[in-house]
């Protein structure tokens, strides 16, 4: 459902732009398992971004997961509703745009699935004992690596003298 659109004419003009409203914002047709939460994120004009717990409200006929929210008036912000399982993002909608002091009323339609388990886990590498070959070529390397780090510290010194 989309956010209807102001009328300018019939804005409350008795409140100043930049006072604060309640937001009323709910999630329709989102089922949830043991352990699992539903949060609306919202980022408000300035970048700030804020997390909100949704609760849930269970009738005879739906069950639906609501909020109240303190936003500035007709302040333009991004929305999105998230679904968390132990401190992790599970599911989220798109984000979308609407104008605070209004509703918010969605039905549950996840855009992105991030699961921990679909991240490739990281092989370990037994490492190698080195050849004594190798071992005197980095003791040569290493030795001329000193003599490189005071070159590139005088030359340092005397970029940073050219400065002041």
């Amino acid at each position: 459902m989309e956010l209807k659109k102001h009328n300018p004419l019939f804005l409350d003009s008795t409140q100043p732009v930049g006072d604060k409203l309640i937001t009323n914002v709910e999630l329709l047709d989102a089922s949830l398992a043991p352990g699992e939460s539903l949060y609306l994120e919202v980022t408000d004009s300035f970048g700030v971004q804020q997390k909100f717990a949704l609760k849930t409200v269970a009738t005879k006929k739906s069950v639906r997961h609501s909020a109240e929210l303190w936003l500035n008036q007709n302040e333009q912000i991004k929305y999105r509703f998230l679904l968390i399982s132990a401190g992790a993002e599970l599911l989220s909608t798109a984000e979308k745009t609407a104008l605070a002091g209004g509703a918010i009323s969605e039905k549950w339609d996840p855009a992105t699935t991030v699961k921990a388990s679909a991240v490739p886990k990281a092989k370990k590498a037994t490492p190698k004992a080195p050849k004594s070959s190798e071992i005197k070529k980095t003791a040569t390397i290493k030795s001329q690596g000193l003599l490189g780090t005071a070159q590139d510290y005088q030359q340092m010194k005397f970029l940073l003298g050219e400065l002041e």
